[in-house]
């Protein structure tokens, strides 16, 4: 009877193991948790290799080297068997910056290199909105009329906000008259994605002295 027991349990390991290779893959992973190459975010990548010959010793060690000019960061090794794609996460990046990095695999035969690659993060949306050619804060007088005009970098779409409205190109230039006396707030957000830029201009509207006539005599008799 025992050994009945030991010989299923035996079995039902052997099956449990093969349908863990199946489901999983050769890393550990299921096969789709990798993309098929390196994607950039942002703050962030996914980096991406792939051991192509074992060497003959299929237990390895992976994991990536990275940097901005020298490959001074590593991601947490990983263990790996066989042959196949193996992928890393790495946050905290820089916006807009160009980074190195390769691929890195030990077997018990030695540590080998992939050829050194590189990358750009995403950069963020940025607006830049003036008035009459001025950043910030102007002041004009009661009836005149204010050019806006922006150039936005990196965005897909602009929308306006505060004293105007309305989607707006990614560069142009605008005519408002400023009927009022009061100060005009005029925002800009530009995003591209989950990501956007944002700028503001203040106009102060100030009233022009009074008119004032004086009527001639009339003599009545």
């Amino acid at each position: 009877m025992r050994k009945n027991t030991k010989l299923a349990i035996t079995v039902f390991s052997l099956v449990l193991a093969l349908g863990l290779i199946l489901a999983f893959g050769k890393t550990g992973l299921a096969e789709n948790s990798c993309p098929s190459n390196t994607q950039v975010g942002t703050n962030s990548a996914t980096l991406v290799g792939e051991v192509t010959d074992t060497g003959g010793d299929s237990n390895l060690e992976v994991w990536f080297e990275y940097g901005k000019t020298y490959l001074v960061y590593e991601t947490p090794h990983q263990s790996f068997h066989g042959t196949g794609i193996f992928c890393a996460e790495i946050t905290g990046l820089d916006p807009c910056t160009t980074y190195n990095y390769r691929a890195v695999a030990k077997n018990s035969g030695g540590t080998s290199y992939g050829q050194t690659k590189s990358f750009t993060t995403q950069c963020l949306p940025s607006v830049d909105l003036k008035a009459n050619d001025y950043d910030g804060s102007i002041e004009v007088s009661y009836g005149q009329t204010v050019t806006l005009s922006w150039k936005a970098k990196n965005a897909q779409t602009c929308e306006a906000s505060g004293d105007w409205s309305g989607t707006k190109p990614t560069s142009g230039s605008e005519k408002v008259q400023l009927q009022e006396v009061k100060t005009y707030t005029f925002t800009l957000t530009c995003t591209n994605g989950n990501q956007k830029g944002e700028d503001t201009v203040v106009v102060k509207v100030k009233p022009n002295p009074p008119v004032v006539i004086t009527k001639p005599a009339v003599v009545t008799y």
